[in-house]
């Protein structure tokens, strides 16, 4: 889950989450049967596992006795718990929209043998870290509906069809309580997967892997739509509505100033026609809002919505081929046009030497996935052409910007203790100076460099 907002937000507000006391609060709880992957008792580097975030508040109710159920029902010779510990599962800077934990348990077996487990909690953030914002978004229900119905749903459309097609790891535990949701998840670090660089993005090889597993999804999700009916109105909410524009504007009124300043420390051509093509917080805004509107009578699929780097993880042959990819944090998903995933996925997370340069080639490998899938999976509709795709990509090319100026600053921004949403949604002279920091930050101002005279090429520099 990584920097989980598909945001203009990204910039200004970023974090999340908090929840569940296990002894003095009740749960409603669904636990799925997966047996943890074992660790090795004899790995020293598990003895004394590495915070990478020591600065992250793991909440009190984050023990032994809220994952002493989950330990009973995964493990047939569970006994006792004889060592537990909570660590920050990322970095600072990593995630912004959620708490994620990950627990290392010491387990005694009834046969009187010991084994070391790991687990990935996800839960909401506190309520003075930026907790409103994400709330009302609704993304951890999102996020328990994909697990709990839809990706079960589309693995096994794809099975029925004779394909073993894999989304996303496991998710061995859901916790309620009123409004607050926690997920336990199979530690797929265990598995050796792993993400890339974020900072240096995807080769030529990952990017592919990445776009047919992306088409995958989608077209899973078309063909559900045909079966089923549309999916819950939380889907068709979008984080751009009447509702949010108070707030929007008022984050875009309060980064303007320092990111038109930043720009004009970039060193790029014409950057004055740049600035005035970008408009007002509001004209923006209003951008946002006409990508997000949703033409039923175009091909439509359930986005994944933060389809970037750290949402996505690989495990490896041994000769250094990918084997798996797995998509992780689907709180976000959203109805609509395929072109959001795309925009996103190419422009936060394509490395530079190809983000522009394969942009074509990337449309089509994601086509030639997709169409297998519809065709295996027996859509009923017209499968979109290339050439359909493409006109939806400049269509809805505004997302490219959208997301380039928002969330693309803080996916480039180098591992920084101050990054999280609380600081980046303040007024004042420190969050300016951080919001300034992140403007001018030299991995930022390199994809700009290229993406803005791109996106004037394709006729999409404005809302």
């Amino acid at each position: 889950m990584g920097r989980e907002l598909s945001i203009y937000l990204s910039s200004e507000t970023v974090g999340r989450d908090p929840i569940y006391s296990s002894s003095k609060r009740e749960f409603k709880s669904k636990i799925f049967k997966v047996v943890p992957v074992k660790m090795s008792p004899n790995n020293k580097s598990e003895d004394k596992p590495v915070n990478p975030n020591e600065g992250l508040h793991i909440p009190k109710w984050v023990n032994e006795d809220f994952f002493l159920p989950i330990l009973e029902q995964d493990m047939d010779q569970f006994d006792k718990i004889v060592n537990f510990t909570p660590i920050a599962a990322t970095s600072p800077g990593e995630n912004y929209t959620s708490i994620m934990i990950r627990v290392i348990v010491d387990i005694l077996l009834k046969d009187g043998s010991e084994e070391k487990v790991s687990y990935i909690l996800k839960t909401m953030l506190e309520a003075d870290s930026g907790a409103d914002v994400v709330d009302s978004m609704g993304l951890f229900p999102k996020e328990r509906m994909m697990y709990e119905v839809h990706i079960p749903q589309f693995v096994k459309l794809y099975k029925e069809a004779g394909l073993d097609v894999e989304l996303a790891p496991k998710c061995l535990h859901v916790a309620s309580n009123n409004d607050c949701i926690t997920l336990v998840f199979e530690d797929l670090r265990r598995q050796k997967f792993q993400n890339v660089d974020r900072l240096k993005g995807f080769d030529l090889p990952h990017m592919r892997r990445v776009l047919q597993k992306l088409a995958e999804l989608h077209a899973a999700s078309a063909v559900a739509r045909e079966i089923n009916g549309p999916f819950d109105p939380l889907y068709c909410m979008s984080m751009y509505s009447e509702a949010s524009r108070p707030l929007f504007e008022s984050l875009g009124e309060m980064r303007q100033v320092q990111f038109l300043k930043a720009m004009r420390t970039w060193d790029l051509d014409d950057i004055e026609k740049y600035i005035s093509a970008i408009g007002s917080p509001t004209d923006f805004f209003n951008g946002a809002l006409k990508v997000n509107q949703v033409d039923e009578n175009e091909f439509n699929v359930l986005n994944h919505g933060d389809c970037w780097a750290n949402n996505i993880m690989f495990n490896y042959k041994e000769n250094g081929e990918i084997d798996r990819t797995l998509f992780v944090d689907l709180q976000i998903g959203k109805w609509g046009t395929p072109a959001q995933d795309l925009w996103y996925l190419i422009t936060t997370s394509a490395s530079l030497d190809i983000k522009v340069k394969e942009f074509d080639h990337f449309i089509y490998i994601y086509h030639e996935r997709l169409a297998e899938c519809l065709k295996s999976l027996n859509y009923s509709k017209p499968i979109p052409t290339l050439r359909d795709l493409h006109i939806l990509m400049l269509k809805y090319g505004f997302w490219g910007l959208l997301t380039s100026m928002g969330v693309l600053v803080a996916i480039l921004l180098p591992t920084d203790k101050d990054a999280n949403m609380k600081m980046m949604m303040a007024p004042g002279p420190e969050a300016d100076a951080l919001r300034y920091k992140t403007f001018v930050n030299p991995y930022f101002v390199a994809a700009m460099k290229q993406l803005f005279p791109f996106f004037e090429n394709k006729g999409i520099l404005s809302p």
